[in-house]
């Protein structure tokens, strides 16, 4: 079962499900939540001939200087709004300005928006989903698939939209993400760097 607004509405109140910072009223949908764009973008240096193998993760790659992480201010110095310009064909990692927790008996689902999506930009490869136990912001994997260069404003920007599945039984403990040591991404605070979870 899809969570409608009420239902997320009474979920958030009795702390079930928890968004900090609070949301604001214009990010609830019928049956989603839109989340802001966080301040954190990452992305790869080229790496002309080399290889790299994921199959044990990001860990090694990680260690690796082959990202470069920029994160932006609300205004600059000047007092102007900072932002980040995603060029044609460009792939960066971003962070939701929301850390998000779900509970054990929900699961949940990231997709990119319409507005987005009809300019050429996806919001997630192949990692829409959030498991029971998450708490944390989500990473974002964003691709200018389109022709034009695309501003990113934090804070201003919603490209992604949240929806709430109920699960047929509560996921137990010991199964919750974050519970194992094989859950690398709970809480961390850089979508590559593992080191810096806090």
């Amino acid at each position: 079962m899809i969570l409608s607004q009420a239902d997320l509405r009474q979920a958030v109140q009795v702390g079930l499900v928890a968004f900090s910072p609070s949301l604001e009223e214009k990010q609830w949908g019928e049956a989603s939540i839109d989340l802001r764009l966080g301040f954190q973008f990452t992305k790869l240096r080229p790496c002309d001939g080399v290889k790299f193998s994921l199959a044990e993760g990001l860990g090694t790659i990680g260690a690796m200087k082959i990202w470069e992480t920029r994160e932006l201010r609300e205004r600059d110095n000047f007092g102007k709004v900072e932002h980040y310009d995603l060029e044609p064909g460009e792939f960066i990692l971003a962070k939701t300005y929301e850390a998000i927790t779900i509970p054990k008996n929900l699961i949940a689902l990231v997709e990119g928006r319409s507005t987005y999506a009809r300019m050429g930009l996806s919001m997630h490869q192949t990692a829409p989903w959030i498991q029971p136990g998450w708490n944390g912001p989500i990473v974002l994997e964003i691709m200018n698939n389109g022709p034009l260069t695309i501003t990113l404003t934090p804070l201003k920007d919603r490209p992604c939209q949240i929806t709430f599945f109920e699960l047929k039984s509560d996921v137990p403990p010991e199964a919750l993400y974050g519970s194992r040591s094989t859950d690398r991404y709970q809480g961390q605070t850089h979508p590559i760097d593992h080191s810096r979870r806090p």
